[in-house]
């Protein structure tokens, strides 16, 4: 087994709450040079390039839908959360975001890496293969979570003996969690023809002082096929659930300004090879804290 694979496999298997984690966020520059550490140092964020009224007002013919896995060719994840919010911004809206992620850095794309632990990141394009722009802005995350937080807050406000989600050792102590803000680290994503996301599970994020962690994944799509475009049309690129050992699969299309929320644990998945054309991407987390009682 290639020593890649090897990783891998330690990465998919680790389940851990804190420090053994998959956590796709941070390039190798920005993780403290503390072997013992969970948590990445928070880059620099720029002076925001967007317009200060910018998501300010709600989204018209905005859905939202549950997705109930029994369904679906899956049903061996029923009980996970996962939800879709389409219509969530408009395509003038997403091309902004991309336009202000590019400001921030010149327009260049850094090639993203995968975490291995112990806060260290390596190159491993045969399992992960796309350009990424990190940026930090609580503002602009805020301003996107205000879009849809009404429609999904009554399904994952509040986490209580709930240990498919936080794990087994919250459940078993009666903490209750509560959903704090979204992350204010956005990882803008870009894969071209040829490139993916092999399958895989994203991993709780731990704030530098302890008091918050992440268990949702928020992922924007901000492009869909377009054949007008210079790239051509998109092909590909869906995020695809995946059962263990399995063919059995569901498939969210790239679609522009929809919105899929997941739970970080148990739910495999992948970003699905893109065939032609350009796909693009916001990812963050949904951060929670512990509830005194």
């Amino acid at each position: 087994m290639k020593s890649n694979q090897r990783i891998l496999l330690q990465i998919l298997s680790s389940q851990s709450l804190h420090c053994r984690r998959l956590y796709l966020s941070y390039s190798i520059s920005s993780i403290p040079n503390k072997a013992h550490t969970c948590s990445a140092a928070t880059m620099a964020s720029p002076a925001s390039p967007l317009p200060s009224d910018f998501l300010s007002t709600p989204s018209p013919n905005i859905t939202f839908q549950k997705i109930d896995f029994t369904k679906t060719p899956i049903p061996e994840y029923a009980g996970l959360n996962a939800f879709i919010i389409d219509n969530a911004l408009s395509i003038s809206e997403c091309q902004t975001l991309v336009e202000a992620a590019e400001a921030t850095t010149n327009g260049v794309w850094e090639q993203a890496m995968v975490n291995v632990g112990m806060g260290m990141q390596q190159l491993m394009k045969d399992v992960r293969d796309c350009g990424r722009i990190i940026w930090d802005s609580q503002a602009v995350v805020d301003a996107i979570w205000s879009r849809v937080s009404a429609l999904v807050l009554p399904e994952m406000e509040g986490l209580k003996n709930a240990p498919r989600i936080t794990g087994a050792g919250p459940a078993k102590r009666g903490e209750t969690w509560k959903l704090t803000r979204p992350n204010e680290r956005m990882r803008f994503l870009k894969y071209g023809a040829g490139q993916y996301f092999k399958a895989h599970r994203d991993g709780c994020y731990v704030t530098p002082d302890g008091s918050e962690i992440s268990f949702y994944t928020m992922h924007l799509y901000l492009n869909e096929s377009d054949p007008s475009s210079k790239e051509g049309k998109l092909q590909g690129g869906a995020t695809v659930f995946h059962y263990y050992e399995t063919d059995k699969e569901l498939k969210v299309e790239p679609k522009v300004g929809r919105i899929l929320v997941f739970q970080h644990k148990h739910l495999l998945h992948s970003g699905e090879d893109v065939l032609g054309g350009i796909k693009m991407t916001l990812r963050t987390d949904l951060m929670y804290k512990r509830v005194e009682e």
